[in-house]
């Protein structure tokens, strides 16, 4: 059996993560471990993820593509999983990535996201969001939310892990520098994640700042600065 890395990037997540992390556990297949790239955790998420059986890597905070990549070098498994940490997983993803996996073509992927607890105009948002994913997916310009995917570790590694400089888009730019290498696809199914970040700083900023305008000047200009788009914590 394959071996798969889940990597969980961290910072303040002791409410969110063993949700996760229990969801992890109960995959209904697989080889697994779990690594938590913390970094600079003040609220107890390290001794929560050790206590829940993760190895935890600690480090500076960088950002969420920093400890993606950094749970990536001490991965051991073949298979590289990456879940935000206020996602909760359905128990036959790994299965969706073994099936998605069989077709040597296809080096990585993405799931759909729908909100764990919402409005029906929260699941509204959240379905035409991942229909653009799955759309601009199918038609070769891959699309990735971020919230989970996946990569065989040789692509991944191909690739140059994710770009650290960008702080938001960074998993759009993964997916779509991927096509040099194979098929990124969109699993069948989808994980639950908060409406932390629309709860604490409004529909408005979040969509048209984080992310409407972030990806327009992606696609624009190849780049996100930093300088310019840098999320706070939505704890």
């Amino acid at each position: 059996m394959t071996r798969v890395s889940f990597v969980v990037p961290t910072m303040n997540e002791a409410r969110y993560v063993p949700k996760l992390l229990d969801s992890i556990r109960r995959q209904s297949v697989g080889d697994w471990e779990i690594l938590v790239a913390d970094s600079g955790s003040t609220d107890g998420t390290p001794e929560v993820a050790a206590a829940a059986g993760a190895r935890v890597l600690p480090g500076e905070r960088r950002g969420p593509g920093e400890g993606r990549n950094r749970g990536a070098r001490a991965a051991t498994g073949d298979v590289f999983v990456f879940a935000d940490a206020d996602c909760v997983l359905p128990p036959d993803l790994l299965a969706a990535v073994f099936r998605a996996l069989a077709d040597p073509r296809v080096i990585g992927g993405a799931t759909g996201f729908r909100p764990e607890e919402g409005t029906s105009l929260d699941r509204l948002l959240f379905r035409t969001a991942t229909l653009y994913q799955r759309v601009m997916t199918e038609i070769g310009l891959p699309h990735n939310a971020g919230y989970c995917f996946f990569f065989r570790r040789t692509a991944f590694e191909r690739l140059g892990g994710i770009n650290e400089k960008m702080l938001l888009n960074e998993t759009h730019d993964l997916a779509l520098r991927s096509r040099a290498l194979g098929r990124f696809v969109m699993l069948p199914l989808t994980v639950a994640t908060s409406m932390r970040r629309f709860r604490t700083y409004g529909y408005a900023r979040t969509i048209v700042k984080e992310y409407l305008a972030s990806t327009i000047t992606y696609y624009l200009t190849g780049r996100t600065p930093a300088e310019r788009f840098r999320p706070k914590p939505a704890r």
